[in-house]
């Protein structure tokens, strides 16, 4: 992980970078304390909301509608719906051999197919073009 650490440093992701010591931390205490410590590392997540107001997964996505994108860019991300990250937890608690870190995710897509996917899904909305 030590080397995750560094490139969110450098990147000045806050949020990663925040994730990324706190699992850094738990596998330390789990080791320390004979814990046999599992994590599941879910992608961009999205899906349903329990609160009322937006988070940084959503608000990836609502910077495409509400016009304040008026470009995107060429990247990738990968995404995964909340509801198969609760899956993969309650896989992973229920299995008794699983061990170490397990990646969530459902697909990669360029952000010319996020925007022609929302474009299609909402046409009333600013999504960009290029």
């Amino acid at each position: 992980l030590s080397c995750v650490v560094y490139v969110l440093l450098v990147q000045q992701n806050w949020y990663c970078y925040g994730k990324a010591v706190a699992e850094q931390a738990a596998w330390e205490k789990a080791a320390a304390r004979g814990v046999d410590l599992v994590v599941v590392n879910p992608v961009l997540v999205v899906g349903p909301l329990l609160q009322p107001t937006v988070n940084a997964s959503a608000a990836h996505i609502l910077k495409y509608l509400d016009g304040s994108a008026k470009k995107y860019a060429n990247a990738v991300q990968a995404y995964v719906d909340v509801r198969d990250v609760a899956a993969a937890h309650v896989r992973v608690f229920e299995a008794p051999g699983a061990s170490g870190r397990h990646l969530c995710a459902e697909r990669v897509l360029h952000r010319e197919d996020v925007v022609h996917i929302l474009a299609k899904l909402f046409p009333e909305y600013p999504v960009p073009t290029r």
